[in-house]
């Protein structure tokens, strides 16, 4: 009788291994966990994306309501010192 065995790891993905990681780099585990079917992996790789804060480091959120900042205007150009002059004595 023939048994199937999961292959052995070649790595032994800890919590404390998976935190060290970059959080692209966690999804990216998480997604090969899922593929490859491995629940262990797949819940610490969830339980380290759960202790980082979402979004894109200290951007500022937009409050709801709030009128968004004018564009500034850009500045006109200095006239140039080649310029024909208009209006002088000729």
């Amino acid at each position: 009788m023939t048994t199937i065995t999961k292959p052995a790891r070649s790595v032994d993905w800890t919590k404390d291994r998976i935190a060290a990681l970059a959080t692209p780099e966690v999804k990216q585990l998480r997604a090969n966990a899922v593929r490859l079917n491995d629940p262990e992996i797949m819940q610490r790789c969830d339980a380290v994306l759960d202790e980082r804060p979402r979004g894109r480091g200290t951007a500022k959120k937009a409050v709801p309501g709030a009128a968004p900042k004018p564009r500034r205007k850009r500045k006109a150009k200095a006239p140039e010192a080649n310029a024909p002059e208009t209006g002088g004595a000729a």
